[in-house]
């Protein structure tokens, strides 16, 4: 039964990339990798990515309209852009290429550190059932199309966990500060341990880069640039936080503000819980790290791919009603609801993708039960074919389609310029039925935490036969 569930993904991941593929949006290839190439490329010219002078170099980039602004603003942290850097001293097609071929390598380490994480052997059979589920997996295929390193620096955060050498967890924190908000998952291995001192060794060799780089004042000034660049977009359409989605309720001030310190302490509670619960640091990592989008006060739906290893564990080392629970929980998070509305002449693809994760999920079990996946899948589907119905009446726009001819206003920040072109894009309207698709994504992260705390105990005895011990 593994074997046919295995080749129905495949099945369904090929119609997906293939048959249902819906037609290329216009502009360029990777389009966030845009701002990494274009901050490398000021970088190297003596000027500062983090200002509107960006834009110097991102109208240069093919597939760009620089007949009116669309400036997209580079937020990494200043140690990053040695990557950039080095990346912008090529040309920006050969440094895309250069750029995929990284991504590709990092979904395959991500795969391969899931796994093992899990105490799941690396086989022939479990890699491509993870990587067909991981195709299937909304925020990763859109992490590959958008050029994010997102998927990187988690893969980083990642390997700090897995690893046992010290040197090998050193480097894998530093890649995970890339991009702060994807290793909030670390905090779970905070104490007494090697990788506590990898985690603090990195943060120091990340600051050193950084003072390097652009002065040694400079988490102060970052932490500025971020917040009010945050403040700006905090209640947009791209924003996948409990404020953007009470804000897109309609919800009266100060529900919104509210929402965010709410759910944030409900999941620190929830991560005390599973530091009680769960003793095995992967399982409690991955945990964790489903439970970012609740403190996160920037988040994408490209950064929901904090939650794969939490599924892939759910897959590999739950069972009965668990299974079933991580099983929904799973697709729900697999599923780009915002995208539905965005961009409806892809829902054959969403659909086709989430039935090959589906058939994935169900493949790396021990024991497929056919009854409980359908309990499982059941309402999933009910909700996808909903949200599909709402977000083809709902139609959102994207950026930067919908600018028209907007031209930024003279001495604004780039913070602002950023605010302004979400406004003209229409991306900062308040739709519920936007709000609601989004809210779906949080629900999922919620369930695969559930899923995990529901059954610690498992995962000691699964890593025990794996390892012979028992």
């Amino acid at each position: 039964m593994r074997n046919i569930c295995l080749a129905l993904a495949c099945v369904f991941i090929v119609l997906g990339i293939t048959v249902a593929r819906p037609a290329k949006t216009p502009g360029p290839l990777q389009r966030d990798f845009e701002a990494y190439w274009s901050a490398g490329a000021m970088f190297n010219a003596g000027k500062s990515p983090y200002g509107r002078a960006i834009w110097e170099a991102e109208r240069t980039v093919p597939g760009v309209d620089p007949t009116h602004d669309e400036i997209l603003p580079f937020v990494s942290p200043p140690p990053v852009l040695l990557v950039w850097s080095a990346l912008a001293r090529l040309g920006f097609e050969p440094a895309t290429g250069v750029w995929y071929a990284v991504l590709l390598c990092a979904l395959a380490g991500l795969i391969v550190a899931s796994l093992r994480g899990s105490s799941e052997p690396v086989t022939f059979f479990s890699f491509l059932a993870t990587l067909a589920f991981a195709i299937g997996f909304g925020p990763v295929t859109s992490n590959l199309a958008l050029g994010q390193i997102a998927i990187t620096a988690f893969l980083g955060a990642t390997v700090a966990v897995t690893a046992r050498s010290w040197p090998i967890k050193t480097i894998a924190s530093f890649v995970a500060l890339f991009q702060p908000n994807v290793a909030f998952g670390l905090v779970s291995q905070l104490g007494r341990n090697l990788t506590t001192l990898a985690i603090v060794a990195a943060a120091a060799c990340s600051y050193v880069c950084g003072a390097l780089l652009v002065g040694w004042n400079w988490p102060v000034h970052y932490v500025s640039f971020v917040w009010s660049h945050a403040a700006g977009e905090r209640y947009g359409a791209i924003q996948y936080t409990p404020a953007a989605v009470a804000y897109g309720l309609h919800l009266p001030a100060p529900v919104p503000a509210l929402a965010t310190w709410v759910l944030a302490c409900g999941a620190v509670v929830g991560a005390m819980v599973v530091w009680r619960r769960v003793e095995d640091n992967f399982a409690r990592f991955a945990a964790f790290s489903a439970l970012t989008p609740f403190v996160a006060t920037f988040f994408h739906d490209h950064d929901f791919v904090v939650a794969f290893p939490a599924a892939v564990w759910c897959a590999l080392r739950t069972r009965g009603a668990a299974r079933a629970l991580g099983f929904a929980a799973a697709l729900l998070v697999a599923i780009d609801w915002f995208g539905l509305a965005q961009r409806s002449n892809a829902i054959p693809q969403s659909a086709f993708l989430l039935a090959g994760a589906a058939a994935a999920f169900l493949a790396l079990g021990e024991n497929v039960d056919l009854r409980l996946a359908a309990y499982a899948a059941a309402p999933v589907a009910v909700l996808f074919a909903a949200g599909a119905c709402l977000g083809s009446g709902h139609p959102a726009p994207m950026w930067p389609y919908t600018l028209g001819s907007f031209h930024a206003p003279a001495g604004a920040s780039i913070a602002t310029i950023w605010f302004l072109e979400q406004r003209q894009s229409g991306l900062e309207a308040a739709i519920p039925s936007w709000a609601l698709l989004k809210s779906l994504s949080l629900l999922g992260c919620a369930l695969l935490v559930v899923a995990i705390c529901q059954r610690p105990s498992y995962y000691r005895t699964a890593k025990y036969r794996s390892d012979g011990s028992s």
